[in-house]
């Protein structure tokens, strides 16, 4: 799409549009994306979460954050619909998170003002291995997007939307405007309209990842030499490993996207044996609830791997 209308506006002798800074910013080698922060080394989508993945053993290049807004509109930062399986109450801890055809909490994100949700505990159903839940009780919250972007000054950030309605696109945008962030974040909404709503309104310049139609699109015609034609193409590919049975992790469907002028990022790789597949096959970057995981496969940021061994 914004590649297409690039060339047109090349012919007509147009300028081109501004590559995202955040685009521009990326390294020629893997970067790590801590998935909600880092879910696996803190209380997902949490201040905490994003200061142990900031650590020397991790320092993931960008965090990965989901967006939804409260009753009484201040953008919030929590993955579910539905507060239950985060902060424990309703259905507790033990349910299946939400997705987006089906919610398994009863107490919706949008329905409780912003004290109301941070009245609630964001460490209580975060648990170790051994079982235990060593957050819990200790006073970790739902952060607001403000509070996220205010604590980490320099952090990049991908920030998803993950409510359609109503629409935090405005309010977004205005935020990140306020606080001079659009540098340091790139905006994705598997949802086509949103993410349409999102090209329409937002500056040049702005980082804009792929929704899921384009994904689906690029996933079936990356398997053919030169695949791609006709699918849309937006500012970076934030794509799924696998996908109705297809394995994702190879180099013709990587480099395809890539020579279409998008960096293609992986979700989410957990384990040593597909996130060194998904490196394999070329990707700019591995998006991880392990980001210590990850960091130990691709080395230090800075360093690509095999310089770092």
């Amino acid at each position: 799409m914004r590649i297409l209308l690039g060339f047109a506006l090349l012919l007509s002798g147009c300028a081109l549009p501004a590559t995202p800074s955040f685009v521009e910013w990326l390294p020629t080698h893997p970067i790590v994306v801590a998935h909600r922060g880092g879910a696996s080394v803190g209380p997902e989508n949490t201040i905490r979460a994003i200061q142990r993945a900031q650590e020397p053993s991790m320092e993931a290049e960008v965090m990965e954050i989901d967006l939804h807004s409260s009753a009484d509109d201040v953008l919030v930062v929590i993955h579910d619909k539905t507060v239950d399986r985060t902060t424990g109450v309703g259905q507790g801890c033990d349910i299946a998170q939400d997705t987006t055809a089906e919610t398994f909490g009863d107490i919706k994100v949008h329905d409780l003002t912003l004290a109301e949700l941070q009245e609630l505990d964001a460490g209580a159903c975060y648990t170790t291995e051994d079982g235990s839940r060593p957050y819990a009780g200790t006073g970790i919250t739902i952060p607001t997007l403000r509070e996220t972007l205010v604590t980490f000054p320099t952090q990049r950030f991908m920030l998803e939307i993950k409510q359609k309605d109503p629409s935090v696109v405005p309010a977004l945008l205005e935020l990140v405007g306020e606080l001079d962030a659009f540098d340091r974040s790139c905006f994705l909404a598997f949802d086509e309209g949103v993410t349409q709503e999102l090209a329409r309104t937002a500056p040049e310049g702005t980082c804009i990842s792929m929704p899921a139609s384009g994904i689906r699109c690029w996933s079936t015609d990356g398997l053919f030499p030169f695949g791609g034609g006709g699918c849309p193409t937006y500012d970076v590919m934030w794509m799924p490993h696998t996908s109705s049975g297809l394995n994702l992790k190879t180099e013709r469907i990587v480099s395809n996207i890539q020579d279409a002028g998008m960096p293609v990022f992986m979700w989410t790789i957990n384990d040593e044996e597909t996130m060194q597949a998904a490196l394999d096959a070329g990707v700019d970057g591995i998006i991880t609830d392990r980001p210590d995981l990850a960091r130990s496969l691709i080395g230090r940021p800075g360093v690509g791997a095999q310089e770092n061994e």
